[in-house]
């Protein structure tokens, strides 16, 4: 007889005497199993790597953006400081040059909130790619469970989005994840989430119809809303009661980020600090496309995924994590500095941290970093695997490789904290660190399969330093003769039978 789960594929056989149809799926813990073999499915082999049979596999085509940089054209590794800082990167952290360069198939199509605040790092292939490479790590870490994803600072969901869409194209079209556990101090977009799961299919129409009104008036309509919204707090806080009041706040949130100039902010109360940007009818008619595509791909994602999200700080979304799962932070940024902090420093995270207010508590400088690094290492005493993305200011590169150094040899840490410049400018740097969590094995060894499938992908060669090697510039002439020179070259290969096509 065979057995498989209704929801994640999960295949098998039984011959034991007892029915196990309608029993709980042991690998995702929400299907049922059921009699039978469906056209698809998985099994998990020996080593507890799951076995792909004719799984659903996205057409998945990394998209090349911009062009590569060199050291010399950031900021952050200019002058006497810069330079102590660059030898910094190459020797605590793996540099990936071309991070932002490589982006995941249509990056924007979860774009609902724009200009939002932590959207466009989580849309390049290598944060999805690590990603789902840990979460394979972490199956065969958890002998075949399926990890849920922790989302402590959920946002606009960049994250899970793109994993919920891309994820199955990294492991053979086997589901990375059971679940998402997401939370958030932003209550309007917690708020959109549930109205979402609410309106079904009915939350973009709705939406447009507000939309379109409040665009034949923008820079009035614009004002009134951000008074509107000076309780908005307080009127999510009823939305179990008057769920009506509650989906048009949330309308509200998504028209004015939607139409400003910088990025809203929240007060500490709530409410929502922007400014208009003045529009022609025919921009926001565009505008309100863009919305219909990007809010119903959302909306769909959000309806398709076990999704458990709520209004709540950090650390109480941090609580919900067990052993088997994996936490990813997406970390409120102190200001950036690149300013060495010595290795041996107490709390080394709190050096350079000032506030930058972008947290809803409106503070994320050195208390609030030195929470999250304590939140963090509770939970990888734990077995809980964490990743963190944060400014790769050295304290705080620091204090999370002091996280991963528990079963990790020394020279191996760099191993585990990517390092890439800011999408939007040359003035920042960024980390990506994984903390395997204690007992986790598969995963302490899966930076090293992220940096050679990064390299397959047509990443940079992250292990050979190739970001940092020189490059010298041929003038017309040397160019010419080394043309020639390659083409001698492959035809003497060629005729030799040592020519490679690849």
């Amino acid at each position: 007889m065979h057995i498989y789960c209704d929801r994640c594929g999960f295949e098998r056989d039984y011959t034991g005497a007892r029915n196990q149809d309608g029993m709980p799926c042991a690998v995702c813990g929400l299907g049922r199993m059921r009699n039978g073999r469906p056209a698809r499915g998985f099994t998990i082999g020996a080593d507890f790597r799951p076995v792909p049979r004719d799984m659903v596999v996205p057409d998945y085509r990394v998209v090349r953006s911009g062009n590569l940089s060199t050291a010399s054209d950031f900021n952050y590794f200019a002058g006497i400081q810069g330079s102590a800082y660059h030898a910094f990167v190459q020797q605590h952290t793996s540099y990936v040059g071309a991070f932002t360069n490589l982006l995941v198939p249509d990056s924007e199509q979860f774009a609902w909130l724009t200009p939002y605040t932590g959207n466009k790092h989580n849309r390049t292939h290598f944060t999805q790619l690590a990603l789902a490479r840990v979460a394979q790590a972490k199956f065969v870490d958890n002998k075949g469970r399926l990890p849920r994803l922790i989302e402590p600072f959920v946002g606009s969901g960049q994250i899970f989005l793109n994993s919920a869409c891309w994820g199955k194209a990294f492991t053979g079209g086997v589901q990375p994840f059971a679940s998402v556990v997401a939370g958030d101090l932003n209550h309007y977009v917690i708020g959109s989430y549930w109205t979402m799961r609410r309106l079904g299919a009915r939350f973009v129409d709705e939406y447009l119809r507000m939309a379109t009104a409040w665009d034949d008036e923008l820079n009035p309509s614009f004002a009134q809303l951000l008074w509107d919204l000076q309780n908005g707090k307080a009127l999510l806080a009823r939305a179990a009661d008057d769920p009506a009041t509650a989906m048009m706040t949330c309308f509200k949130y998504i028209w004015l980020v939607n139409r400003c100039v910088h990025g809203t902010k929240l007060s500490p109360t709530g409410a929502v600090v922007a400014t208009c940007k003045d529009r022609t009818a025919g921009e926001l008619a565009a505008l309100r496309r863009q919305e219909k595509a990007r809010l119903g791909a959302v909306r769909d994602k959000v309806l398709g995924t076990m999704f458990d999200f709520e209004c709540r700080d950090f650390r109480r979304t941090c609580e919900l994590a067990e052993p088997g799962d994996i936490v990813f932070m997406d970390c409120p940024f102190p200001d950036f500095s690149n300013g060495l902090v010595p290795a041996d420093a107490v709390s080394p995270e709190t050096a350079d941290s000032r506030t930058a207010n972008t947290y809803g508590t409106g503070d994320d400088g050195a208390e609030f970093q030195k929470a999250i690094v304590d939140v963090a290492r509770e939970l990888s005493r734990e077995g809980v695997t964490v990743l963190l993305c944060n400014f790769a200011n050295p304290g705080l590169v620091h204090a999370y490789q002091r996280l991963v150094a528990n079963g990790v040899a020394a020279g191996d840490l760099k191993y585990h904290t990517f390092t890439y410049r800011s999408p939007a400018t040359t003035g920042e740097a960024y980390q990506l660190t994984v903390v395997p969590g204690a007992g986790n094995r598969a995963v302490t060894a899966a930076p090293r399969q992220i940096l050679a499938d990064w390299h397959q992908h047509g990443g940079d060669d992250v292990l050979a330093g190739e970001f940092f090697a020189r490059r010298e510039v041929l003038d017309e002439t040397e160019m010419d003769f080394q043309l020639q020179y390659d083409a001698q070259e492959s035809r003497r290969e060629e005729r030799d039978g040592d020519f490679d096509p690849q």
